[in-house]
């Protein structure tokens, strides 16, 4: 951990001095409203207590001492003193933009580098959160990770998502089973084949992971694709940038029409946050809702669409698998494009949605323990 060399009180904010040369400026009321004492920040719920619309915007220090753990400050106009930790000052040592992302690495890949398939034990991710961490770290990592020796019933099927969080509820129920009966107003309840897509382009909160496991298969075809949405992203930034421009900016509508609702949300086919990190894939032609942009633009957009949509049919880009019975596949929704190859005979899945927030707040709690 970062250790302070030494401080100097200003006017308007506190300079700290690190051993290793950073120099860092925090504004008096910036470190009143970060403080760490209760009656600041509740030791429980970690929720501010402060109305911070009430301390004076002229806030200033009298006295900063350092302790080995923290920076102790008492207030010019008789405040109640405060502490902050030197490790949570360590943390903001260079202004930045806020920053949520996991600190996970994430790495690309394409049909050759991808070696061994990402895969854990069923009986590892029950046995406790060493085998979670492991499962979903894999999911992180690469987009997607194979619960093998999965039991092939709904029930085990069930319990294994649940090792993760709660099942998301969308207009296809919670926990479902399915075969190719076109109970739902989706391709995805048939056996035709489905090219590579995200799914939930239709929602303004896409469903962040889906876990799909198949508990019988009587037939031919149903190979499985999984694709690097973020690997397609990284191809295109290189060899077509303007095509990436596009996609990166303009926002394209899916529907959903049938079973009683007409669902509609747009974003960018790649979407990224404040910071300019690409956070999230979002492409199904299927559930592409209709668009008339003036005429160039509408020449352009099909073009990138075009230049992304070959890409994830290329061979090189897939991971090509027919799930059998027992593999239990988790992936990440904002990241990979699935789908499968027709096929005939019955073929019959169970899976769930989860939420985004809900996979990167699971794996947050890993590194802290």
């Amino acid at each position: 951990m970062a250790t302070i060399g030494r401080v100097a009180r200003q006017r308007t904010h506190l300079a700290i001095i690190w051993t290793d040369g950073v120099e860092s400026s925090y504004p008096w009321i910036w470190l009143r409203d970060h403080a760490h004492d209760e009656s600041t920040l509740h030791p429980v719920t970690q929720q501010r207590q402060l109305y911070t619309a009430a301390v004076a915007p002229s806030i200033e220090a009298a006295d900063v001492t350092i302790t080995s753990d923290d920076v102790a400050i008492t207030w010019r106009d008789g405040t109640a003193p405060s502490s902050l930790p030197i490790r949570f000052l360590a943390q903001f040592r260079r202004p930045a933009p806020a920053a949520t992302g996991l600190q996970t690495e994430r790495l690309l890949w394409d049909e050759a580098s991808l070696q061994p398939t990402p895969s854990v034990d069923y009986d590892e991710i029950m046995a406790g959160d060493a085998g979670v961490a492991a499962w979903l770290g894999s999911v992180a990592a690469h987009g997607f990770c194979i619960a093998t020796g999965t039991p092939t019933t709904a029930a085990a099927t069930e319990a294994l998502v649940r090792r993760v969080s709660y099942v998301r509820e969308t207009i296809f129920g919670g926990f479902w089973e399915f075969t190719a009966d076109l109970s739902k107003a989706d391709t995805a309840y048939t056996n035709l084949e489905l090219r590579p897509h995200t799914d939930g382009t239709y929602s303004h909160d896409a469903p962040g992971l889906q876990l799909l496991h198949c508990l019988e298969f009587d037939g031919e075809g149903g190979e499985s694709t999984i694709v690097d949405g973020f690997r397609l992203a990284d191809e295109l930034r290189l060899t077509a940038p303007r095509h990436f421009e596009v996609l990166s900016t303009v926002a394209i509508p899916g529907q959903y029409i049938g079973d009683g609702v007409h669902l509609m949300a747009a974003r960018p086919v790649l979407r990224h946050d404040h910071t300019g990190a690409l956070v999230q894939v979002s492409f199904n032609n299927a559930d592409r809702a209709p668009l008339l942009l003036a005429a160039d633009e509408m020449t352009e957009l099909y073009d990138a669409l075009r230049g992304f949509d070959l890409l994830a049919n290329q061979r090189r880009f897939q991971w090509r698998h027919v799930l059998q019975p027992g593999e239990a596949l988790l992936f990440d929704n904002w990241r990979v494009l699935h789908g499968r190859t027709a096929y005939t005979g019955r073929r019959r899945l169970c899976g769930a949605y989860l939420n985004h927030e809900d996979f990167e707040s699971r794996l947050r709690m890993f590194a802290i323990h």
